[in-house]
Formats: structure tokens, C-alpha cells, sequence
């Protein structure tokens, strides 16, 4: 029973990353550093080759690394190889790999979406909180074997606890109204391309723009409240 459960789930992971538009959530959210969240994949997953090391001199070291970053990179030379079952990594981990492979500044996104839809957010909430933007595109086990874009963390900004947490799952299906994220953003090919205020756009639509960052929004802090609320366990 768990072989067939284990096998549908990753069919369904590779089904649904094959039709989600990664270059859209890309162009929106920017991506993780590939090269280093494969490496850091490679380690976690083959753990006893790197426990191999210890014991090794510094040249041979330095040898078995370099074997490792390019194992690294076969091994997940596509991004459905990441859903195979002896690659498979579990959500809290796969959410840890994506933190230590973000690419700027996670308080300060690059990509003009990621950092709109940020900067509005923190504005629903007092400056005695710090939130941070993670995107997971880019050929990440929480993209596709766990069906998350990106997610957002809200911190006590005094001590730097982490007080709650919020994902989320951009397509441009406009008839998917299921995810296992916490907030489901549908974005069309049509509006992707309204919403991008690049100089030569010419059918750029700011009202477009500003009511999918403020509808996003809403359902974010929603969903920051709610994970909030059940840390707490407050009604």
C-alpha cells in the first residue's frame, strides 16, 4: 500500500511541475542558486560518503569534493529527477535546502512581483516584525515533489524567532483551484504578460498589477495569521 501511495504522489509531482509555467513563476518569483541547491542535495541525500571524509587527508579531500559537485550535478541533471523515489527528499528539509540557496537578499527580493507583493505585506503588519521572501523555483524538491512556489516567514524582528510561515503555489492554470500550499495564486499567460512594467511593455496594466498583489496579499497575511494563531493555540 505505501509503494502504490508513494508511486502516485510522484506521478502526480511530475504531472503537475510539467504544467505549472516554470518560466512564469521564475520571471515572477526569481529563482534558488541551482548549481548549489543540487551540490547541498547530493550531500544530504548521500550523507555517508561525506562521513567518508573525516579520516582523509586534505588533498584527498579536496579530490572527493570536486567527484561530489559533479555526481551533484548528474544526478539531478533534469528537474523531474528530483521526484524519483531514492531522491525524494521530506518537506522540512526540502523547505531548509531551498533557505540556504536563495539568491539576494530574502527581506529584499529581486524579481519586481516577488518585491511588490513583499513590500505590501509588510505594510499589513507593525515594524516590530521582519518578513522574509523565499523563492523555491529553479529545480527544487519543494517545487516539485511538494507543490511550493515560494513562502513567506514573518519574525519577531527584536530576537529573530520565527513566528509563522506561509506557502504558496502561483499557476497560470486558471481552472486549478486545489494546492497543497496554503494559498493558491492563479496568474494566466495573458495576465503574466499585463502585469511585466518592463520600459518597452507596451501592454502593461498597473491596475492589473496592483489588484493581483493586493488580492495576493490578503490571502497571504491570512494565512500568516493562521499559522500564528495554531503555534499559539489561539482561537
Amino acid at each position: 500500500m505505501f509503494k502504490a501511495n508513494f508511486v502516485n504522489k510522484i506521478e502526480n509531482s511530475r504531472s503537475s511541475f510539467e504544467n505549472t509555467g516554470t518560466r512564469l513563476e521564475q520571471e515572477l518569483l526569481g529563482e534558488v542558486n541551482t548549481r548549489k541547491y543540487k551540490e547541498l542535495a547530493y550531500a544530504f541525500l548521500h550523507q555517508d560518503e561525506e562521513d567518508g571524509l573525516k579520516n582523509k587527508s586534505q588533498e584527498e579531500k579536496f579530490e572527493r569534493i570536486i567527484k561530489i559537485r559533479e555526481a551533484a550535478q548528474k544526478e539531478f541533471e533534469n528537474a523531474l529527477s528530483l521526484a524519483d523515489r531514492d531522491k525524494y527528499i521530506d518537506f522540512k528539509n526540502s523547505v531548509d535546502l531551498v533557505e540556504k540557496t536563495q539568491i539576494g537578499n530574502p527581506e529584499n527580493p529581486n524579481r519586481f512581483f516577488a518585491k511588490a507583493l513583499l513590500k505590501q505585506i509588510k505594510d499589513k503588519f507593525a515594524d516590530k516584525y521582519t518578513l522574509k521572501f523565499f523563492t523555491a523555483t529553479g529545480g527544487t524538491h519543494l517545487d516539485v515533489c511538494h507543490g511550493i512556489d515560494f513562502f513567506i516567514k514573518l519574525y519577531n524582528k527584536k530576537n529573530g524567532m520565527e513566528l509563522a510561515f506561509a506557502t504558496i503555489d502561483i499557476t497560470k492554470n486558471e481552472k486549478k483551484d486545489k494546492t497543497k500550499a496554503n494559498v493558491l495564486i492563479n496568474i494566466s499567460q495573458e495576465e503574466s504578460i499585463k502585469i511585466d512594467p518592463s520600459k518597452n511593455n507596451e501592454m502593461f496594466d498597473k491596475e492589473l498589477l496592483l489588484n493581483k498583489i493586493t488580492d495576493s496579499t490578503e490571502k497571504i497575511v491570512n494565512a500568516l495569521i493562521e499559522d500564528y494563531k495554531q503555534r499559539n493555540h489561539i482561537k
